[in-house]
């Protein structure tokens, strides 16, 4: 099935997607780090049904993009209208199932996400694209055989290896994982995963006393505390009001923190340095204390993190 102008980029809300696809995130339902276990998708189970992941808006760029970085990840998309497709997708459930979460499989329907399609620049279905580190492999054409997808399949995680990924069982990686997590950091992701986000602080809390030079606990404070400052907040009115009052700190610090929270990371943090450029004396101390927590919230290889410092510093000094 052709899709007619598929290969554009809605200008909708997946426009801000950017092309490569990996500088979008979603702290409101925060993820565990890299290499920490995870609940869903993630089992392992040898089961078909259990082995496929639904793509949504919403979870493409954590769930399955960034993930790309652990495991390579192939998502289908499919239609009722096009001869065929659910019965690749079953087959390539199988294989996933088969594989025992050595890469990761995710679908949706064209039918109900259209916009996803033609954010992954889709022109016709089914059709399947390969991520292995954030970096799209488009597969032209699945074969609907079961054998040939097995050849496509392992092709895949070839290359995988070949960028030195290691493919393990998902159960053995998550047991592993599981045993060396730190007590206090499995009770805060088990509260996340609640969205109880003050329980999740308290035990970052415990983790830093006890470790204060455990980075992964700091950043996950600062998230949660971000998170924890924003709810309930009306982005549009806290936006508007902070630029119509430029010189109000309160307006500026919440807006900034929005901006931080919905992953418009440059945006939070140019609009709180233009703040410290402007306003000498005490108040440009607490904006400062305040820029450097949201640095917290971005690891600090981030190129966007690493630009902010070099703003700020050129904005002090």
């Amino acid at each position: 099935m052709s899709i007619p102008g598929g290969s554009g980029i809605p200008s909708g809300k997946l426009g801000k997607l950017p092309s490569n696809f990996s500088r979008a995130y979603d702290l409101s339902s925060l993820a565990r780090p890299q290499g920490s276990p995870a609940k869903s998708g993630d089992s392992g189970s040898r089961g078909a049904s259990s082995a496929l992941n639904e793509v949504t808006e919403a979870n493409i760029v954590t769930d399955f993009i960034e993930y790309s970085n652990r495991h390579p990840v192939v998502i289908f998309v499919w239609s009722e209208r096009a001869k065929g497709s659910q019965e690749m997708l079953a087959l390539l459930a199988k294989l996933a199932g088969e594989d025992g979460g050595k890469w990761k499989l995710g679908a949706f329907s064209f039918d109900k996400s259209p916009e996803l399609a033609q954010a992954l620049r889709i022109t016709a279905i089914p059709a399947a694209i390969a991520f292995i580190q954030e970096k799209a492999l488009p597969i032209p054409q699945l074969p609907p055989e079961e054998a040939s997808l097995r050849l496509v399949v392992n092709k895949i995680m070839e290359l995988a290896t070949q960028q030195g990924m290691t493919l393990t069982d998902s159960n053995e990686a998550q047991q592993s994982l599981q045993n060396s997590a730190e007590p206090e950091e499995e009770e805060a992701y088990q509260a996340i995963e609640r969205g109880d986000f003050q329980s999740a602080a308290q035990s970052f809390r415990r983790l830093i006393e006890r470790k204060p030079s455990d980075s992964m606990a700091k950043q996950g404070l600062a998230q949660c505390e971000l998170m924890i400052r924003t709810e309930g907040s009306n982005p549009a009115e806290a936006l508007k009001r902070a630029d119509e009052n430029p010189t109000d700190f309160e307006a500026i610090k919440l807006a900034a923190d929005i901006e931080i929270a919905s992953g418009n990371f440059a945006q939070g943090f140019s609009r709180l340095i233009a703040f410290i450029k402007a306003n000498p004396g005490d108040i440009r101390k607490v904006a400062k204390e305040h820029l450097f927590s949201l640095f917290l919230v971005v690891p600090a290889d981030d190129p966007v993190l690493i630009k902010a410092r070099r703003d700020l510093a050129s904005a002090l000094f």
